[in-house]
């Protein structure tokens, strides 16, 4: 699938590089290409007033009415981005006379919901710690799904995840589909204690608890009932 985005103004595309490519993704604005989905491998054409770059890329969202949010190599965009930077800005006069206004930022329009979006989407996969922590208080429980398949993400947060009431089904899920993280302890009792893990999975991850905090189990009354019978059985074996 091939998508592209065209540049008019130098300016437009180094806020972009700035604000989007810089971060490892980008908001393709406009419709979507009919049957396009999450995860499919795309090439991306920018075109700018000092040239053009063909990228591979994959969607990571795609945005009903604003576009498809797409990853981006940073570095492959690095030349022309520098070469944008030493391009005269040929509107850099003509804007002069708003630009200097103490009042002009703050009259800047905000950026469409589609691109705020996005980089929170890149800010999940990339971000740090105290980034990541922040973005799972976002009232956007998709947002979440992008923290635990940051690659940068530890064991601890993981188990503070999967205790989490807030977090989105699928991202409980996605934490106990991932072996080096349900083959945990830890992990695997968060899990099963969440209210909001699916039964059938707590179940099954009862067999990754240990048998100290299976035996508690076995007598937590407030435990759903089906899953306290489980843990029960497996006491008595």
């Amino acid at each position: 699938m091939l998508l592209r985005v065209t540049y008019d103004a130098v300016e437009e595309f180094l806020r972009d590089h700035e604000e989007q490519i810089a971060r490892g993704g980008l908001l393709v604005r406009g419709d979507a290409p009919a049957g396009l989905e999450r995860g499919a491998s795309v090439e991306l054409v920018l075109v700018t007033p000092v040239g053009s770059v063909t990228l591979a890329g994959q969607v990571i969202q795609v945005l009903a009415g604003a576009g498809v949010a797409v990853t981006v190599d940073p570095g492959a965009v690095s030349e022309l981005a520098e070469a944008a930077r030493a391009r005269p800005r040929a509107g850099a006069q003509r804007a002069g006379r708003t630009t200097g206004s103490p009042d002009a930022r703050s009259a800047a329009p905000e950026p469409p919901h589609g691109a705020v979006v996005a980089r929170k989407i890149q800010l999940a996969l990339h971000g740090d710690k105290n980034q990541r922590a922040a973005l799972l208080r976002e009232p956007n429980k998709m947002i979440h799904g992008y923290v635990v398949r940051n690659a940068q993400i530890q064991l601890d947060e993981v188990v503070a995840i999967a205790r989490m009431t807030i977090v989105a089904v699928d991202v409980l899920t996605f934490i106990a589909s991932r072996r080096e993280w349900a083959e945990r302890p830890e992990v695997a009792l968060a899990l099963v204690r969440n209210p909001r893990t699916p039964v059938p999975l707590a179940i099954r991850l009862l067999e990754r608890v240990s048998q100290s905090d299976l035996r508690q189990l076995a007598k937590q009354s407030h435990l759903r009932e089906a899953i306290q019978r489980a843990a029960r059985k497996k006491v008595i074996g």
